[in-house]
């Protein structure tokens, strides 16, 4: 008795870059797939549905559900929401899908279940041979807005990117909710979230004989993202790092 591999989805998350995220994909409905003698291998990126040579009947399509296995994986991913689903659909003419192109999500309970449904996935499949599909999940983006603390002079700073692709702009003194002031600095782009994010970028001030170096490498975004109220515009996430200066 043999087993045929009848599909090979590779599922990718920008936010891991090349590390295997922490996804798992499962049956959508167990007892079906057992009856149609499938079987369902996960490797890393790739996840592998076998049939058994025997089976005649070859189904034309198969149901898969897609959990997290971390919950911060709904913070950084683009298109996911916490307590809902989303549904993708893969017609035969496709080789990829992307996450945020779905439509929306669907509300679900999530009480109780040991892992978080992030989607659900109807893929068709050849009459015969195997299928490669790739599912693409993109990372949300924010703006880095750097708040700068410290018992001296906090103003005349400013923040560079050595690259010179990121912008910033100085937002002025904020008051923090202990009282204490501090001087904003928020990226003009929103950068995508990574879990190494690659930009490092310096706090400078001016000096008498040009920019002095106060930090040559900045402390990186966290994922810990909140909406930038700004009324009328379109809905935008920020991420704050608080640099204590002595």
């Amino acid at each position: 008795m043999g087993y045929s591999e009848r599909l090979r989805l590779e599922v990718q998350h920008a936010f891991f870059d090349e590390a295997v995220p922490p996804l798992e994909m499962r049956p959508s409905d167990p007892r079906g797939f057992d009856a149609a003698r499938l079987l369902l291998r996960q490797r890393g990126r790739f996840v592998h549905v076998l049939q058994d040579d025997a089976v005649e009947d070859q189904p034309s399509e198969i149901a898969l559900t897609l959990l997290a296995t971390a919950h911060d994986l709904f913070a950084v991913t683009k298109g996911a929401v916490w307590g809902a689903v989303v549904h993708l659909t893969a017609g035969l003419d496709q080789e990829a899908l992307a996450f945020d192109e779905a439509g929306p999500a669907q509300p679900t309970d999530t009480a109780g279940r040991f892992l978080p449904v992030l989607a659900t996935l109807d893929i068709a499949l050849p009459s015969e041979g195997r299928r490669d599909l790739l599912l693409r999940c993109d990372a949300v983006a924010a703006h880095w807005a750097y708040h700068l603390i410290g018992a001296g002079q906090i103003d005349a700073l400013e923040v560079v990117d050595s690259a010179g692709a990121v912008a910033f702009e100085d937002l002025g003194e904020q008051d923090l909710p202990n009282g204490q002031a501090a001087r904003v600095i928020r990226s003009i782009q929103a950068l995508a979230a990574r879990a190494r994010p690659p930009e490092r970028f310096a706090l400078q001030k001016a000096g008498p004989f040009g920019p002095e170096t106060l930090v040559p490498v900045l402390p990186a975004a966290a994922i810990d993202f909140k909406p930038i109220p700004d009324t009328g515009a379109p809905p935008r996430l920020q991420s704050d790092i608080f640099v204590t200066l002595w």
